[in-house]
């Protein structure tokens, strides 16, 4: 028997709008609702209208039909050529392995209100039974408010294998705003190709059985603090390397889940830019992973005695991931403070912190511990780091010196 949020249940049982409004307006179908029922799949209405494959490649406007809970059903992955809108109240069904795909001439905009949501769902009530949505257009049209995305996440849109509720192609832009992606059957969002404009907030990633996003690490000041993204199979935000890099001015936001960085993945800061890490964030690092500060480019990751920032191996061990790397940077803004670092040092890495032509660093009240090597290494000079400035910073357990050098 199919498991269902409860809220998920009475949304089925509703035939008109006017209950619709009426049930919302004493509260009762208010997102993340804990209990759990059985309930059927969605079943069409007489009046639910089938849309034709070709339906999309015209400008088309998607209005409420009030008599009906199921106003329209997509039975394939419909491509977007012209300007869509999808108005409040709509629902919209996908069949087995349906989908939407925005394509560059298209765009996408379903503005639903805090009253009267818009929904796309899955025909058959199950999670992943449906593709969702990919967005491979530019257009600032394409806009998601005040809608509920579930059971998507299903088959991939293409022969990358990219899954999720929404994925976003490279060089698109997407609003995802006070909406509930739920229920998918891998991610809630994946992005991990580059150079798209990617706005959220206000939204909740829940009960998909991925993580709630999939991201490149170049859109690590993408999360807001305003989602919520707690609850999903991987509670921990993951970041995937794309060639990006991080070349202007980058916050990492904290938020209320944990990052970690895939394995391999090497995220790398240069050409003058900032990257500042928020007090109190937490990182997990998979083997081979490490952080690079290159070519006057910095790095401020400044926590406070109770907002700690927190680096730690995704693997607690010795050595299971590489470490921080900074190479060719005089800037006066690389500054640790109140950081914990741990089980980095790993193959490659001679030093949980791993500094090579005299590059400008200040490290303070923070803890370098389970190194895999030393805990400083200073590389490519015979006078060790004059750079360096430390203060009051911890070792322990590591397998190597405090300080190391060529």
């Amino acid at each position: 028997m199919q498991v269902w949020p409860i809220e998920i249940c009475i949304v089925k049982l509703l035939k008109t709008q006017m209950m619709k409004n009426a049930l919302r307006n004493l509260g009762i179908l208010i997102g993340g609702v804990s209990l759990l029922t059985s309930c059927e799949p969605e079943e069409l209405n007489p009046g639910t209208e089938t849309l034709d494959c070709n339906y999309f490649t015209e400008n088309r406007v998607l209005e409420d039909k009030p008599d009906v809970s199921i106003d329209y059903l997509i039975t394939c992955d419909m491509n977007v050529d012209g300007d869509i809108v999808v108005k409040p109240g709509v629902t919209i069904a996908f069949a087995t392995d349906a989908g939407i795909h925005v394509n560059e001439t298209g765009s996408f905009k379903a503005e639903g209100t805090a009253q009267n949501p818009i929904k796309f769902t899955g025909q058959d009530g199950v999670k992943g039974s449906w593709r969702g949505v990919l967005i491979n257009s530019n257009d600032p049209k394409n806009v998601f408010d005040h809608c509920i995305i579930e059971h998507a996440g299903g088959i991939a849109h293409n022969s990358n294998g990219n899954r999720g509720a929404f994925v976003v192609w490279s060089e698109s832009s997407l609003s995802l705003t006070n909406s509930t992606v739920r229920l998918s059957g891998l991610h809630g969002l994946n992005a991990v190709y580059r150079n798209s404009l990617i706005q959220l907030g206000g939204n909740t990633f829940t009960a998909n059985d991925g993580a709630p996003m999939l991201i490149d690490y170049a859109y690590v000041n993408v999360p807001s603090e305003n989602d919520t993204y707690s609850g999903n199979g991987t509670n921990r935000i993951l970041l995937y390397d794309n060639g990006n890099g991080i070349k202007t001015n980058t916050t990492w936001n904290k938020v209320d889940v944990d990052y970690q960085v895939l394995a391999s993945v090497e995220i790398i800061v240069k050409e003058g830019a900032l990257f500042t890490v928020d007090a109190g964030l937490n990182a997990f690092f998979e083997s081979g992973s490490s952080i690079t500060v290159r070519d006057d480019a910095a790095m401020s990751a400044i926590g406070t005695e109770n907002d700690r920032i927190d680096f730690y191996g995704a693997t607690a061990s010795n050595g299971s991931w590489g470490g921080l790397y900074y190479t060719f940077t005089a800037n006066a803004l690389n500054v640790l403070e109140q950081v914990n670092i741990e089980d980095a040092g790993g193959p490659g890495f001679d030093g949980a912190i791993y500094m090579w032509a005299s590059p400008r660093l200040t490290v303070r009240n923070s803890y370098i511990g389970n190194s895999g090597s030393c805990g400083f290494y200073a590389g490519g000079s015979a006078s060790g780091n004059p750079n360096l400035t430390t203060e009051n910073v911890t070792f322990a357990a590591n397998n190597g010196a405090d300080f190391c050098e060529d």
